[in-house]
């Protein structure tokens, strides 16, 4: 059994379109994947007591939080700017589709080619630098975990196993 998808002898370019819109939704998983595994290892770094203050050299001195560690802000940070601008670059994408559908008028039919040509650009960039940084952002908070961060105990295993598919795909 099969269905006729879109006008007759036009079903390419639907599929086309069907394609475009699951890349976009595909790095906007991807970038979101991203974002969680940061939000799960943030919580992680603010509990977690490890070492003490550089200064003054006291070892009775409490332990402070992962945080205070500057590695550890700069992997947090790495992981905050990849899932953001992700997220970002996604949900830009998806807005031209949505400004391209809504052309109207004349003026906005003029307006839409552009998107489109633009989308033709954006849309594999989207696909590939989302699913290759979400990735690497899931990297880094399990880096952030240390040991335990590969083990089922914490949900960024599951993120990062789960944003691994993406470049695959």
């Amino acid at each position: 059994v099969g269905w006729l998808v879109g006008e007759p002898h036009q079903g390419l370019r639907c599929m086309v379109h069907m394609m475009n819109d699951a890349r976009i939704a595909g790095g906007r998983g991807a970038a979101a994947l991203g974002w969680a595994g940061y939000r799960h290892s943030l919580a992680f770094a603010r509990e977690r007591l490890q070492g003490r203050p550089i200064t003054p050299r006291d070892p009775t001195s409490p332990q402070v939080p992962l945080t205070a560690h500057a590695d550890v802000r700069r992997m947090l940070l790495s992981q905050k700017a990849l899932s953001e601008g992700g997220l970002h670059i996604a949900l830009w994408a998806a807005r031209l589709v949505d400004e391209q559908k809504l052309a109207r008028d004349a003026g906005a039919a003029a307006k839409a080619q552009q998107t489109a040509m633009l989308l033709d650009l954006v849309t594999p960039i989207v696909k590939a630098w989302c699913s290759d940084h979400g990735l690497r952002a899931n990297h880094d908070a399990i880096q952030l975990l240390g040991g335990s961060g590969y083990t089922k105990d914490y949900a960024v295993e599951r993120i990062w196993r789960d944003n691994r598919l993406n470049p695959i795909h």
